[in-house]
């Protein structure tokens, strides 16, 4: 087997570097690669069989030096290493991928205030904290579960490209004052990237029961003027949350009838109700 090396910084781990690393080792899995946390030497820079990652002050792909802290505006050095890997097109689909390089070059505390709150605590992962913890003792311990961590984050984002694809052709209806989105399909991943890179996005979504024989109907990020829990009552409906925000129904129904029950469980817009009144 070849071999290679990557050097990235000492000190306190960050998911940056391990992310970027899990990457390189996971595309480059026939290659061996010795990791070492230090300062790298000029000739290191200069060479182009050497991964710098994280650390360096040179940002030059050519190079394989992707360090981003000479210039607020280079993304962090994961988001580097997947551009010059091919594998970003698909990954930034994912949506932490925007939070962690934000958070990695601006900080917790200015995030933290990004979205009104005191602090980003709540959110650390412990689990993210241990395996940090264990490659800055010695990255040969958690070299398996990084590579393996970085080709089920490939694997994951193109599954998730493809199914960004599919909800592409999803059909669209208007009920009332609502856009329904409807896939004949169990799998809703995908479904909210794609509706959120559209200018007028469905407020429910309707495809098939993952974990039943019937129809999933739902809110599409917790739509106003929808409740689900108004149609609880209906012999087709199998469950109904008691928030309103998805029923289920028993058996796969005629479509026709499916868009009848969503429209009962959309709300009298105030309009509506301001007519009614008159």
């Amino acid at each position: 087997m070849r071999t290679g090396l990557i050097v990235t910084h000492n000190g306190n781990a960050h998911f940056d570097e391990f992310l970027a690393l899990s990457l390189i080792l996971a595309v480059e899995k026939d290659v061996h690669f010795y990791i070492e946390r230090r300062e790298p030497t000029l000739s290191e820079l200069d060479d182009p069989d050497i991964y710098v990652v994280d650390i360096g002050n040179r940002y030059e792909p050519e190079r394989r030096n992707f360090d981003h802290h000479q210039d607020l505006n280079i993304p962090a050095s994961f988001v580097l290493v997947a551009d010059y890997l091919k594998v970003s097109s698909y990954l930034s689909h994912s949506p932490w991928w925007q939070f962690k390089d934000r958070i990695d070059r601006r900080g917790g505390f200015r995030m933290a205030r990004d979205f009104g709150l005191e602090s980003l605590d709540p959110m650390h992962s412990p689990l993210e904290t241990f395996m940090l913890k264990q490659f800055s003792k010695s990255p040969l311990s958690v070299y398996q579960q990084m590579k393996l961590f970085g080709a089920e984050l490939i694997e994951s984002g193109r599954a998730l490209e493809e199914q960004i694809a599919f909800w592409r052709q999803c059909q669209m209806v208007q009920l009332k004052d609502k856009r329904v989105a409807i896939a004949l399909t169990e799998d809703t991943t995908g479904s909210l990237p794609f509706f959120d890179t559209l200018s007028d996005p469905p407020h429910i979504r309707v495809n098939y029961d993952g974990r039943g024989e019937g129809w999933s109907l739902s809110t599409v990020r917790d739509a106003e003027g929808v409740n689900f829990a108004r149609i609880a009552h209906l012999p087709e409906i199998k469950f109904a949350h008691k928030n309103g925000f998805i029923a289920k129904t028993h058996k796969r129904l005629p479509l026709d009838r499916v868009l009848q029950l969503v429209e009962q469980a959309i709300e009298p817009s105030e309009e509506a109700t301001g007519h009614l009144a008159v």
